[in-house]
């Protein structure tokens, strides 16, 4: 299947096919999972079911586009919210997307390797995610620059260091470090730091138009 081909043009057999590949890979993973076992799971032979994906990778592609889907939509709920300053979007985005991955990674151990694995054979599409990813955290940034939270000049750039800042919590690395209260604790650590600089630029920038007007 083609990489670039929308999830929501998916027919019913394809749908079928990820349906049925996505409980085999949660329960065995992807490198215990075949083609044919797919197919007989879908009651087709496997020449069909290459006819739909031209491979066992092509599947989990879709799978992980499906994932991505569902999480930025998450997102995307935090930086619609209308009861939530800029600031507390900000925290909550990255407390959502910490805790996403956090139980993603304990609760489905095997989707998490999928992804790995996926992300590492196919970058383009870890650098899709996060460029989604990315764009729902900008359209926050732009909020909080308009009502004077923060100070940005560049909401895409300052989004991808964001990005860079919070890696560390969406590691499974850090996961195997401590539970989850630590991790959180630590985490807004950092978002208060980031937080604090905004407020000083912001504070900056509002000085200068000031001192401009006066």
């Amino acid at each position: 299947m083609r990489p670039e081909m929308p999830i929501d043009n998916l027919d019913d057999t394809a749908k079928q096919i990820l349906d049925a590949a996505s409980r085999r890979f949660l329960h065995y993973g992807y490198g215990k999972t075949t083609m044919s076992e797919i197919a007989q799971d879908c009651n087709m032979s496997t020449g069909n079911l290459y006819r739909y994906f031209p491979s066992k990778l092509d599947i989990a592609e879709m799978f992980v586009r499906m994932l991505r889907r569902e999480q930025v939509a998450q997102l995307r709920a935090v930086a619609d919210d209308p009861d939530l300053s800029p600031a507390e979007k900000l925290r909550s985005f990255f407390r959502r997307k910490f805790q996403l991955a956090y139980e993603r990674f304990h609760d489905k151990p095997k989707a998490y390797e999928l992804s790995s694995e996926l992300l590492t054979s196919r970058p383009k599409i870890a650098i899709e995610w996060e460029n989604a990813e990315g764009r729902v955290l900008a359209d926050i940034l732009i909020a909080g620059d308009a009502d004077g939270s923060f100070a940005v000049d560049s909401p895409l750039e300052t989004a991808k260091i964001l990005q860079d800042a919070g890696y560390r919590f969406t590691s499974p690395v850090v996961f195997h470090e401590g539970e989850f209260d630590a991790l959180a604790a630590e985490l807004d650590g950092v978002i208060e730091l980031i937080l604090d600089g905004f407020a000083w630029r912001a504070a900056k920038q509002s000085a200068l138009e000031k001192r401009k007007h006066a």
